[in-house]
Order: structure tokens, then sequence, then C-alpha cells
């Protein structure tokens, strides 16, 4: 090949050559203006859609629909509100909870049958956005209708739920082959509970349920005593204190605990239901050895018609340093009828305490959870009306008659089945 020949192919080609990379130029040019542009209409279109989350979209399409979180649970009969003691039942309960709520909407609780599923019993949700049912064997599941669109819970297949332990405070006195009278005397330590003792005398059966109440101390009558908290000086009676135990018969290690309770009215008084650990010991900075589980507490009328129920667990460091978990909880006043307050009505209060959590909850309606210092220890069951130092310059004379009422206690040596479902529904049929 000649010189010549091969310098005019050299030209073509790097002609050729310029020739291509302008038009990739050209391209590359056109390419970043149509991103561009897209980025801008993706821009604008995610703030159509935004707005039309907001405040709805032209042209009478439907605003975009909220989740609906949808949770049925299986739960032992601890869903029992009502103003007269009453048996505890046998069946198991069923508790819908719909998430956002929506009180009053109908509620429908289905059952697995060889053709489908079948409807067996209806309800309302209430403040929780909760329905419950009392179901017998089989597979289950809940649904409820709004907006045009049905939406279903999971399914559960409840089980036969057996009592460990059951005291319902039939007759006229205190079993004291399982309850025992705490000896507690003018104690500075665990309350401080300085101006009262635990005494029997305090305490009565009948009517079908435990009264537990406080009392003048007969043996110290006329005698002031003197006590302080936080700095401030005060005086009281010395007075008699509720507190029965399971401290040398029965102790328990996860499970569900459950009383129906009506609390009492007076203020400087609180009525409980709680757990310790056996032998009351605790291991400094520990709680997987034992906690204090305190599944309700109620600190009587507040006249603001706020009162709500409060729920803790408490454990130790050195030097008796507590350290508390949970308070008082607004949610709690859901579970009321309507025009009614906390001593007007027996309610189930319970614990669920597993390995890894405790789950507190009112007649089934769960408004605590607490995952952290989760005792791995026997306990055993407490049930109190106490006066401590902090409360008692709000007590009166006239209130000593009045009591918390214990309708029954039952422990369950099982957990909760609970089946979540989250869904945007699918178009009513």
């Amino acid at each position: 090949m000649s010189l010549a020949s091969v310098i005019t192919r050299s030209s073509s080609t790097r002609t050729a050559h310029l020739a291509l990379l302008g038009l990739l130029v050209t391209v590359l040019l056109l390419s970043v203006q149509q991103v561009g542009a897209y980025a801008e209409g993706a821009a604008t279109a995610k703030q159509g859609a935004k707005h039309g989350t907001q405040h709805g979209t032209k042209g009478g399409r439907n605003q975009r629909r909220e989740a609906v979180r949808g949770t049925l649970a299986s739960l032992p009969p601890i869903v029992q509100p009502g103003t007269t003691p009453a048996a505890p039942s046998d069946k198991g309960s069923l508790v819908a909870t719909f998430t956002p709520a929506d009180p009053g909407r109908k509620v429908t609780l289905e059952r697995q049958t060889s053709r489908g599923w079948k409807a067996v019993a209806t309800s309302t949700e209430d403040a929780w956005g909760s329905a419950a049912f009392a179901p017998t064997a089989g597979t289950y599941r809940a649904r409820t209708t709004s907006d045009g669109r049905t939406w279903i819970t999971g399914s559960v297949t409840p089980t036969r739920w057996d009592p460990q332990f059951e005291d319902t405070f039939s007759g006229t006195t205190l079993d004291t082959s399982v309850w025992n009278d705490q000896k507690r005397e003018h104690e500075s330590v665990y309350a401080p509970r300085t101006c009262a003792r635990v005494d029997p005398a305090a305490r009565r059966v009948g009517d079908g349920v435990l009264h537990l109440g406080v009392a003048l101390d007969p043996a110290l009558a006329g005698t002031p005593c003197d006590y302080t908290w936080k700095g401030t000086a005060g005086t009281s009676p010395y007075l008699l204190n509720s507190q029965v135990s399971t401290e040398y018969t029965r102790f328990f290690r996860h499970g569900i605990v459950a009383a129906r309770i009506k609390p009492q009215r007076a203020k400087g008084m609180h009525s409980g239901l709680w757990l310790l650990p056996a032998g009351t010991k605790y291991t400094d900075g520990v709680p997987s050895a034992g906690t204090e589980i305190d599944v309700m507490e109620f600190f009587g009328e507040t006249g603001r018609g706020t009162e709500e129920i409060g729920s803790h667990v408490h454990y130790y460091e050195a030097n008796w340093d507590k350290v508390s978990l949970g308070g008082t909880f607004k949610d709690t006043r859901q579970a009321l009828g309507k025009g009614r307050s906390w001593w007007d009505e027996f309610h189930v209060f319970s614990v669920e305490w597993t390995p890894t959590e405790y789950v507190f909850r009112v007649d089934g309606r769960e408004y605590y959870r607490e995952t952290t210092a989760v005792s791995q220890a026997d306990q055993y069951l407490v049930l109190s009306n106490l006066t401590s130092d902090y409360e008692l310059g709000e007590l009166s004379a006239d209130e000593l008659s009045d009591t918390a009422q214990v309708d029954w206690v039952r422990v369950f040596d099982a957990t909760a089945k609970e089946s979540v479902r989250i869904t945007r529904g699918r178009k009513v049929a």
C-alpha cells in the first residue's frame, strides 16, 4: 500500500469520527433536556399527589385511603365490665381492634366453615376501636366496613383457657390456707407507711366480694402519728391497712394475671393488684431476679373527673434506689361506661407477663406494654388498700367506711394469641 493512499484513508477516518462525535454530543444534550423536563414533571406530580392526599383531587376522584390496622386477639375471659358482682366466665374472649378507631362502627365476627367465612356475631367499636366477643371453638376473623371498603383482621383459633389459680371470694371469710395478711407495721422502707399497719380487721368477705378497707387503729386510739414527707411534716391518726397475699402458698412465673375490681372512691388511700418476688427479695440492678409488678393502682377521686389507672414496674439499685417504669394512663378511662366513674363499676384488670414483656389491659384493651425490666423469677400475688405518707393529708374521717371490692382473681398459665393485618381494604361486594 502507498503512502498517499494511507494519508487519504486516515483523513477520511478522522472526518467520520468527528461526525460521529458531533452526533453523540447532540444526543447527550437532548437527553439532558429530557431528564430536566422529566424531573420537573415528577416534582409537580409529587406536589399534586401530596395536595390531593391532604385536600382531595380535582375531577371528583376519591381521596387517598388510609391504611387500617386490624388486630384480633384471643384472650382469657378478661372482658367483664359491670356494676354488680358476677361469676367469672368460662369462655375466652376475642377482641378485635381497628386503627384508626371509629367508635360506633359495626364489627362482624366471622367463623371459618367448609363453605367459607360465616358471620356469627356483631358488635360496635368502642372508644378504643375495639369490639369484644365470647367465641366457641373454631377459627375466626373480624371485619368492618367504611367508605365503601371492607377491612379484615387476620385469623386466630382460640384455645381453652383453664385457670391455674382462682378465688371468687364466696362465703363470709377469707381462705387463709391461700391468703395471709402481710406483716407490715409502720414501715419506712417500701412505701413509706409511718402511721399504718396491716391488720385483718380492715378487710372482710361478704356479698361475693373481698372488701379491702382502711380503718382507725383501736390499739392506738387518740394517739397522734407524726410523719414527714419530702420535708413537710404532718399528723394523722394511726390506721389499719388491708394487704393480703399468697406469699407462702402460691407462686407464679409468666402467664396472665387478672382480677375483677371496683376501686374505692376515697382519696388518701390507694387500692391495688400487684406481684412481688418470692421472699420479697430483690437483687440490686438485676430486674430479671424479681420486680414489683403493679397490675393496677387507683388513688381515689380527684374531683375533676380525670381519674386514671396506674400500672408500674419497680426494681432497685444499690442503697434502695428505686427504678420505676410506667405511670397512670389516660386511655384507661375509655373503659368507663357513659357518665360513670371507676367506683361505680367492676372492671377486669390484667397483665400478660411473658419472658420478654408485660402487657397491661383493662377489659381486654391494651393500654401499656413494657419490654424492659422483665422478671424471670417466681412471684406471688398481693391485693391491698393502703395509706402511704404521701397521701395521708388527703384522707378524712368520713371516708374510712369506703372499700375497694375484689370480685374474683385468676391466673392463667398461658399467653394470648394475636393476629395483625394491615390493609387498604377491599371494595364492598
